[in-house]
């Protein structure tokens, strides 16, 4: 399975998920952590500077697409919107 493959990449979930896949993206201004304690503050700090190749990005997009029926179809809508390749 390809998500073994990010297992294996050494990045923690806060740094792989919050910096690396969702500051990334265009549709995302600012993302909410949920840190308790100093030391998840930190973690959820440090994936600021974390980045991860196209070919992950990828396969997080792939397997977390929601659904094509509402939200998930404005989502894609408003992703498309801002993806300059698909304006015309």
């Amino acid at each position: 399975m390809r998500l073994r493959t990010l297992g294996r990449s050494g990045l923690r979930v806060s740094e792989l998920c919050l910096g690396a896949w969702q500051l990334a993206k265009p549709e995302v201004t600012s993302v909410i952590i949920g840190a308790r304690t100093a030391a998840q503050l930190e973690d959820n700090l440090a994936a600021c500077e974390v980045a991860i190749s196209p070919e992950v990005a990828a396969l997080l997009e792939e397997v977390t697409a929601p659904s094509p029926v509402y939200p998930g179809s404005m989502i894609a809508w408003v992703q498309r919107g801002l993806d300059p390749s698909e304006k015309r």
